[in-house]
């Protein structure tokens, strides 16, 4: 029996297909993509090296993947341009909604295949110690992307600005396997390049695993999990609780001095109190989200200062009965007016410190302090106001 070349190449072909098989890449989002690898023989035992491919458009300004449901804890294998051609792998630990910082990691290898080419950046990475990973099962993986400017350094701790967008997502490592051992990403291709493993790859060669898949492919491996938009849910929830402590609160205390009026101060502060449980929301949601939620003090402390604001409706019906019984503040009454305004006070600070684990700019940081010393400002003066309205007043006393 006779084969001719071609028949011959294309056994070869099927051979390594199956012998060096990978994930079908998994794109998140255009431009940025993701595949593994697991030896077959770490699958049965449970331990062994781990390979995945991180792999970006040249148009991102740093790309990463890592390992963990959420930011908090999470190991985080970081690549970004370093300016020769070639990538730095920069491994960062995540502590939250802030810029993870670096911590060495010796367990991983940046292998051959990775670098610069034709308009992409490629890290193939190998992991010797991810033990905490199930070989067999599924794992909670995160990615996170930022387009912009290449940073062009091979400082693994080069400071790096927050990520457009990021996505949680599992990989079943019991369907990424392959059975041959060697860098997976690699196998179709020469790799007598005489590159070498490291922070930084000395090699160009492109990867068998292109990152030109529809964003979300993935052949079942990888179950894409929603979309983390941590910048709405950022500026919302930053938004409406400034807004309801700074500005809301406050001034539906200074109602009461000024206009005198207790329907419209219950009013307006029950409006308050709406948005203020519409805030908390959206704040569990990208705490939970990100692995925060009683995590900080900003969290732990946001979320006692709303529980005990529940109980302000409670104090001031209280009070209200009390003076229209009494014509007159009682103990209740003082409780109520500096439980709310100490609550108020609290609610304030707490906010000052969401801008400091949001790492907000310095600008955002003054625009808050300035806002809130003039709510403060005008509060006292609104108090003195009623004072001596009060004082200075002949007329039947209205309810404070």
């Amino acid at each position: 029996m006779k084969f001719g070349l071609g028949t011959i190449a294309a056994t070869l072909a099927l051979i390594a297909q199956g012998t060096f098989a990978t994930t079908t890449p998994f794109c998140p989002t255009d431009g940025v993509c993701y595949s593994w690898g697991v030896p077959e023989t770490a699958v049965k035992s449970g331990s062994g090296d781990v390979y995945f491919q991180v792999k970006a458009s040249t148009s991102y300004q740093w790309a990463a993947v890592g390992i963990g449901s959420g930011m908090v804890g999470a190991r985080i294998f970081l690549i970004y341009q370093d300016g020769d051609g070639n990538v730095t792998l920069s491994t960062r630990r995540g502590k939250g909604h802030i810029e993870p910082e670096y911590s060495e990691d010796k367990g991983l290898h940046l292998l051959d295949g990775s670098g610069v080419k034709n308009g992409e950046m490629i890290a193939n990475i190998m992991c010797s110690d991810c033990t905490s990973l199930d070989f067999s099962g599924k794992n909670g993986w995160i990615g996170a992307w930022k387009k912009g400017k290449a940073l062009n350094s091979k400082s693994r701790t080069e400071e790096i600005t927050q990520h457009d967008d990021a996505q949680a997502f599992k990989v079943d490592f019991s369907t990424a396997a392959f059975t041959t051992s060697g860098n997976p990403f690699t196998a179709k291709s020469d790799s007598n390049d005489g590159s070498k493993s490291g922070s930084n790859s000395d090699s160009n060669s492109d990867s068998n695993n292109g990152s030109n898949s529809e964003p979300g492919s993935s052949d079942g491996v990888v179950t894409s999990g929603s979309t983390i938009d941590f910048n709405t849910f950022e500026c919302a929830h930053g938004i409406i609780m400034s807004i309801v402590f700074v500005v809301l609160y406050p001034v539906g205390a200074l109602l009461m001095p000024i206009i005198g009026n207790w329907m419209l101060h219950a009013g307006w502060q029950f409006i308050a109190f709406l948005a203020m449980w519409a805030g908390f929301g959206v704040g569990y949601v990208l705490a939970h989200d990100l692995d925060l939620f009683w995590a900080n003090a900003h969290t732990k402390i946001g979320t006692i200062v709303v529980s005990l604001m529940g109980i302000q409706p409670i104090l001031g019906w209280l009070h209200h009965q009390h003076f229209l019984k009494h014509r007159r503040r009682g103990i209740i009454s003082y409780a109520h007016i500096w439980y709310g305004r100490a609550l108020i006070i609290v609610g304030i600070i707490n906010g000052g410190l969401g801008l400091q684990l949001a790492n907000a700019k310095t600008g955002l940081i003054i625009a808050y302090s300035v806002v809130a010393g003039v709510i403060a400002i005008a509060y006292l003066s609104g108090n003195l106001f009623g004072m001596l309205r009060k004082k200075n007043s002949t007329k039947e006393p209205i309810s404070p």
